[in-house]
């Protein structure tokens, strides 16, 4: 589990279908291609066709260092022999020499991942790698294929599959065994290119409110994707590295506590940790907030914090609070979120700087909480919004030395 401190402090489309292709091949291109991490992220919600329960997905893109080994996946916890043939003549002799060899080389990661994977109390993702130079690419219109995965601007298709076996030989791969397949359709009704941009980092939630519809099948239970009660989210990153710590919550399930009203037309993300600062974009009905982390130190103050809740009796019950205030002339914000600690996923993702670093994080898709808006009228502060918040997507995590 990662370490838990606190702190003060349609994949490619848009709203009918158009798609910001600067925004979408950024880093396919150019230097960035060699370096850091290139990110797709799409959320959705699924109701089982059976038992009409709901779970949560993800599918991920991943490009790490794409162009180092553009032939060839290499993947940084892959055992490799640094031997040469003089060295294993030493090894071979017994000498004093042989006693001081190093005989793992430790290289830097060079790979596209493709991940598929729910959230709650039966979490689980199945992972695939490929080399860059079997993506086809496309820009008008924008869409990423790599065998039979397909990651456009209203669709998304494939089908993954990782055994037992090869599990239990392969633990590089960062993969659970099992099978799903998915063919899902998206449109992004509210979408944003803001959120933070540095020269060395960008993230924006192009899809803060996506309404996913479709089927998908997971170890062979089928589940049936619908816009209305999809909380579908996705949203972009680009870095030389991740943040750190990481720390995201988004949700589109909102309910206001003043009317009692569901707010269909609300949705909002946050996102971190950047110069110190969260970044928040969000929708509230025709009211647009945005506190962005590239902005003036000066624009707003940021108040966040992860921590676990005091032991409950029941174990199954012990809970991580997520808890984000922000303050600018125009807003204060105000967020907390719950998620029990048995419905959290803790998974492993590799870094580009190689050396066997990962990001530890824990991913959750059943927080809960609420949010107030407030507005600043002169000196006074006026309660504009109250509202319960549901099915919330919240990650937690920190960059770590990584073990198999």
């Amino acid at each position: 589990m990662p370490k838990i401190k606190l702190y003060i402090g349609e994949i490619l489309g848009m709203s009918k279908n158009s798609i910001n292709t600067k925004e979408y091949k950024f880093g396919l291109t150019g230097s960035r291609k060699k370096i850091g991490i290139n990110y797709w992220r799409f959320f959705f919600n699924g109701v089982e066709a059976i038992s009409g329960a709901e779970q949560t997905f993800f599918i991920e893109l991943e490009m790490v260092n794409p162009w180092l080994s553009p032939a060839e996946v290499q993947l940084g916890f892959k055992p490799r022999i640094k031997l040469t043939a003089e060295d294993l003549q030493y090894a071979l002799a017994g000498t004093q020499a042989a006693q001081n060899l190093d005989t793992e080389q430790i290289i830097q990661p060079s790979y596209c991942a493709v991940r598929v994977g729910m959230l709650g109390s039966v979490s689980k993702q199945i992972c695939h790698y490929f080399p860059v130079k079997d993506i086809v690419f496309n820009s008008k219109p924008f869409e990423l294929q790599i065998g039979n995965k397909i990651f456009s601007e209203n669709k998304l298709s494939g089908f993954l599959s990782v055994s037992q076996e090869e599990k239990t030989a392969h633990p590089e791969l960062l993969s659970d065994s099992g099978y799903a397949n998915w063919d899902l359709s998206y449109t992004i009704t509210s979408q944003s290119v803001n959120g933070f941009k540095s020269k060395n980092m960008r993230w924006f939630p192009e899809g803060l409110y996506t309404a996913f519809t479709g089927k998908l099948s997971f170890d062979g239970t089928d589940y049936i994707v619908e816009a209305r009660r999809s909380n579908g989210y996705v949203d972009r990153f680009w870095g030389v590295n991740t943040p750190e710590p990481w720390f995201h919550i988004s949700t589109s399930s909102l309910s206001s506590v003043i009317t009692g009203k569901t707010l269909f037309n609300s949705s909002f993300s946050i996102q971190g940790i950047f110069d110190q600062r969260v970044a928040f974009i969000g929708k509230f009905e025709d009211i647009d907030i945005s506190f962005c982390a590239n902005s003036s130190k000066r624009s707003y103050s940021a108040i966040w914090d992860c921590t676990q809740m005091p032991e409950a009796e029941n174990p199954d019950e012990n809970t991580l609070h997520w808890s984000v205030s922000l303050n600018n002339k125009n807003w204060v914000v105000d967020i907390d979120v719950y998620c029990r600690i048995k419905d959290l996923y803790n998974r492993k993702l590799e870094l580009p700087e190689g050396s066997r670093k990962v990001l530890n994080l824990l991913e959750g898709g059943t927080g809960i909480g609420e949010i107030k808006l407030y507005k600043h009228i002169g000196n006074t502060l006026e309660q504009i919004e109250h509202a319960k918040l549901t099915k919330v997507i919240c990650e937690f995590g920190h960059n770590e030395d990584g073990e198999i």
